[in-house]
């Protein structure tokens, strides 16, 4: 396996179709199809990625082999680093996959003498809140916020001490 950073307009939109097909398949469950397109539209569509990645955002893309397997996004907030993404494929599930890329978001944060990471998480994504516990995040506080169009992320803030 390994990472690169992503750089380019190919790459956003390597990114969006991969992000498609992760929240078209883990997400029903969660929230309405309705919600599902609009933030995937909002927030994982290649112009958004690669608007955020002009911005500021680090994008990581991880491949196993020559395939494009998952991804993470994040940015320095204050005196944090945001993980604002990490999606796997779900067919490359408990390979490693997002524990490699955390741990190249957690030495930039170390390397940037940035004390914690934080990040969002919905309160009903159980599979994701375990495997962020077992990474060693800890649930600081629930919180609701509006997305637009008459939706709202219900979310857990979890952190991880550097």
């Amino acid at each position: 396996m390994h990472i690169k950073t992503a750089k380019s307009k190919e790459d956003s939109q390597h990114i969006s179709k991969l992000a498609h097909q992760i929240w078209h398949e883990h997400y029903p469950s969660i929230i309405t199809e309705e919600q599902i397109d609009y933030m995937l539209t909002k927030f994982q569509s290649d112009e958004a990625i690669y608007s955020e990645m002009a911005n500021g955002t680090t994008y990581l893309m991880a491949y196993k082999s020559d395939e494009f397997v998952g991804y993470a996004a994040f940015y320095q907030k204050d005196a944090e680093l945001f993980l604002s993404k990490l999606y796997i494929d779900p067919a490359h599930h408990k390979q490693g996959i997002g524990k490699q890329l955390f741990a190249q978001v957690t030495a930039f944060a170390k390397d940037n003498n940035l004390p914690a990471i934080r990040l969002y998480v919905n309160k009903y994504n159980t599979n994701s809140i375990e495997a962020y516990k077992k990474m060693g995040f800890i649930v600081e506080k629930e919180i609701v916020t509006d997305v637009g169009s008459g939706f709202i992320m219900d979310d857990y803030t979890m952190t991880f001490p550097i």
